[in-house]
């Protein structure tokens, strides 16, 4: 007995060794936000170069879908993807931390239907906050200029401008406190409101030429015209974004950035930059060392030690209580790790037997293929693996020579409950090198005609009939970057283009065949 816990005092006080000393802050992500097929469900697409955290909802009454991701994205950053359900809260209360690591980021974010809002979810050494710190009476004196007002305590602190804004930045300390700087942004407003009416110029005129587009009365030279002002929308709102961004950052602290885009003569703007106090919980405590070994054996796959050691932390005399939904989540995770690699290695012994006992058939071995490589997927989803992946590939050999079969039901897109289903779409397999501009999608004929161009990157796969629905088979060899779903006798339904990798993570089904909803926009339907 005196043997256990002097080893287990020798391993709480080796704790602190070992901890992480980054923090972890949040920040949202605007340019990451998108509309997605989500059935009336509400989204949170969190961004990280961090693949083990722990997400928890707190005020979810909900069952709550987290999916984790098994490989870093184009972008460069993990996609955490967080799903609610539609009659749950619309403003969740998010938590996020390591996992074993008792530090955490929190924020509330305000969720939308069908609609992915996007977070930065950062490790840094010394974070940072902004406050706004403006008066009703703040004002810049000169017509010709703007003003925006720093007040810190933070040595070092940078604020880099755009040199295209021109921005004179000085800096003087606080005459009532000498640890208090004060950093005047002052520039030049002609530049901005010439950028923001170009802006409004060019998306004038996209507007209106969308309408004639809609409303069926667009020529040729409109449709060309339209390609053009959908540019120079692009080109406008860059060179905005480029002006009117401001970052503030210092070492080793996350970067802030000040959108100034709505400001106009004689603006003044104050802000106070401070260090983001973290409240620092004691590394030497039973609960955080129980965190650690769970982290530890969860990493090495001993779901059921792991399961046991979260346990032991959630129930210790020394657990902090905002760090219970953590450790819920991580013993939720367990328990789905456990399921589901029982369930993957029941459908394995299947197709082991019938090897055994040489009576194996095809459809016998992908009907457990299939099922094995789903299991297993779920339990690469939340502890990505090579142990996993390696199995997953011999699985899929299996099936190498088996079409991947996908079933589509389109129905009529309202903002909660679905609509009619939708006959005579056309389906086309997009087998192009890059995603297809929205502007091809304004309007059946815009596609048709941007389609004629390269007729060997499209391929009509299948049409919806009376119920919506259509089968497609695919050579698993040969897969397309996405679908253009093109409505072929209704004018008011909107044209729809889903990349392969959005519409497989998104459908239901098995390896062997996947069911997918498609639901779209009718621009006459009054919901919208």
């Amino acid at each position: 007995m005196k043997h256990i816990l002097l080893m287990l005092f020798l391993f709480v006080c080796l704790c602190p060794m070992t901890a992480q000393t980054e923090y972890i802050s949040n920040s949202r992500d605007l340019d990451a936000d998108c509309i997605e097929n989500l059935n009336g469900q509400y989204g949170l697409l969190l961004l990280s170069k961090h693949q083990k955290l722990m997400i928890s909802v707190v005020n979810a009454s909900k069952k709550v879908d987290i999916i984790y991701p098994t490989q870093v994205g184009e972008n460069g950053f993990y996609e955490y993807r967080v799903i609610l359900d539609k009659e749950d809260t619309h403003q969740a209360k998010v938590e996020v931390n390591r996992r074993g690591d008792v530090y955490k980021t929190e924020f509330v974010a305000n969720l939308k239907p069908d609609f992915m809002i996007a977070y930065r979810i950062e490790e840094i050494a010394s974070p940072i906050r902004m406050e706004q710190q403006t008066k009703g009476n703040d004002a810049y004196l000169d017509a010709t200029a703007a003003e925006v007002e720093f007040t810190t305590n933070i040595k070092n602190l940078i604020v880099k401008c755009p040199d295209l804004l021109e921005a004179k930045i000085t800096r003087k300390t606080n005459l009532n406190d000498k640890d208090v700087n004060i950093i005047s942004v002052v520039f030049p407003i002609k530049k901005l409101l010439s950028a923001r009416e170009k802006v409004e110029k060019a998306e004038k005129e996209y507007d209106e030429l969308t309408q004639k587009i809609n409303s069926n009365q667009a020529t040729d030279a409109d449709y060309d015209r339209h390609d053009l002002a959908d540019k120079a929308c692009q080109v406008a709102e860059n060179e905005l974004r480029m002006l009117t961004s401001i970052e503030i950052y210092s070492d080793n602290t996350n970067h802030l950035v000040l959108d100034i885009s709505d400001m106009g003569p004689r603006s003044k703007k104050c802000y106070a930059v401070l260090p983001l106090v973290i409240e620092k919980e004691v590394f030497k405590t039973e609960c955080s060392a129980y965190m650690t070994e769970g982290a530890r054996l969860f990493d090495m796959r001993k779901y059921d030690d792991a399961r046991v050691a979260y346990i032991n932390a959630i129930t210790s005399k020394d657990v902090v209580i905002n760090m219970k939904p953590a450790i819920k989540e991580s013993i939720s995770l367990c328990d789905s790790c456990i399921r589901y690699e029982k369930l993957a290695a029941f459908s394995i012994s299947k197709i082991l037997k019938m090897q055994k006992e040489d009576n194996a058939t095809q459809d016998a071995v992908a009907k457990y293929a299939s099922a094995a490589i789903a299991f297993l997927d779920v339990v690469n989803n939340y502890n990505p693996n090579d142990f996993y992946t390696s199995r997953i590939e011999k699985l899929k050999n299996l099936l190498e020579d088996m079409p991947l079969k996908i079933s589509f039901t389109t129905v009529e897109w309202r903002t909660i409950t679905e609509g009619d289903a939708i006959p005579d779409v056309e389906i086309w397999a997009y087998y192009g090198m890059d995603g297809i501009s929205s502007i091809a999608l304004t309007s059946a004929k815009k596609f048709k005609k941007i389609m004629s161009k390269a007729p060997e990157q499209y391929k009509q796969e299948g049409l919806t009939d009376t119920q919506g629905r259509a089968l497609i088979e695919l050579d698993r060899t040969k897969l397309p970057l996405g679908f253009v779903f093109c409505p072929s006798t209704d004018e008011d339904i909107k044209i729809t283009y889903i990349s392969l990798n959005d519409l497989m993570r998104q459908a239901q089904g098995t390896y062997l065949e996947k069911q997918f909803r498609l639901k779209m926009y009718k621009r006459t339907n009054k919901y919208f």
